[in-house]
């Protein structure tokens, strides 16, 4: 097996790692070095630095120019193998395996394409999500699926803890199929019903909304646990709030304070309130609530509040 592994962020080294497990001969695509940090450095993708350290060819070239298509024509791929690279392939990438252009996607499509789908479930509360393994096709996820598996999502579920979860089933999946795989027996099944399209996480999402009912805060906290986290401010300085449960027979001004222990602070929201259990100032490490309350006497009546 020849294979041509494209992805970027630290999601997809899981599957690099498979793809070189399974693979006879593997090189590698992933994005450009970044300036990442607070050093200001220029980095490479976690895929890529973990492409260096095995040894393998990696290319930072963009998916649409020529110097990509002669290095992958010259390589004869078997299979492209594609998990969150970041750039939309062009039909002449995907024409070029044998086999197929695979992709793994964290949803079960049509539900959801784009970008964030692990987000998406968590923000509109979803009791089930699961992951697809498709042939890759010239629209936005669209393409006939070869594999497909449900999980649950627990109500302790965040966007970490759901990535892990939906990382193991799809190895599991792939695992378990690949021979099918490689040998280009698996069946492709057209997507079936309306699509759902996710959007975009921008900066504006990521301040919390106290007014909001309760579960839709607590959902917005679980969906965007990864950096930078949901923010609030507090005494004027932003605050993450990394962790936090729901708490349904309170009442208040939105973002007040109700109560304040070791165990959490209870904080009021349109209807209904959070315990926030784990939080972030700006420039220190997430910490507990009891960490929190060590340098910082907070009481009722104070108030955690949505943008500056």
């Amino acid at each position: 097996m020849k294979t041509v592994f494209m992805g970027s962020p630290e999601i997809s080294v899981p599957f690099l790692d498979f793809c070189l497990k399974k693979g006879d001969e593997v090189i590698v695509f992933s994005q450009k070095d970044k300036i990442r940090g607070r050093g200001k450095k220029l980095e490479p993708t976690p895929v890529k630095k973990r492409a260096l350290e095995l040894g393998l060819p990696v290319y930072t070239c963009s998916a649409k120019s020529d110097k990509t298509f002669e290095i992958i024509g010259n390589f004869k791929p078997d299979l492209l193998f594609v998990v969150a690279y970041g750039q939309i392939l062009p039909k002449r990438l995907l024409d070029a395996p044998r086999l197929y252009p695979v992709n793994v996607h964290f949803s079960l499509l049509p539900k959801y394409r784009g970008a964030t789908p692990v987000n998406t479930a968590l923000l509109n509360g979803d009791r089930i999500s699961g992951t697809t393994v498709m042939v890759m096709g010239e629209e936005l996820d669209s393409g006939d699926i070869l594999l497909s598996s449900e999980c649950e999502v627990s109500p302790d579920d965040n966007a970490t803890t759901l990535f892990e979860k939906l990382t193991s089933l799809s190895l599991r999946i792939l695992d378990e199929n690949w021979e099918k795989l490689a040998s280009g027996t698996l069946k492709a099944t057209p997507q079936a019903g309306e699509p759902v399209f996710t959007k975009m996480i921008g900066k504006d999402d990521m301040w919390v909304d106290f007014s909001d009912e309760a579960v839709k805060v607590f959902n917005k906290i679980r969906a965007l646990t990864l950096e930078p986290g949901i923010r609030s401010v507090f005494r004027e300085n932003i605050v993450s709030i990394e962790k936090a449960e729901l708490v349904s027979d309170c009442s208040g001004r939105p973002g007040e304070v109700l109560e304040v222990s070791k165990n959490g602070i209870k904080v009021a929201c349109g209807t209904g309130g959070i315990l926030i259990k784990r939080l972030k100032p700006a420039g220190k490490k997430g910490m507990s609530v009891a960490e929190f309350l060590n340098g910082n006497k907070v009481q009722a009546g104070e108030f955690f509040t949505g943008r500056e």
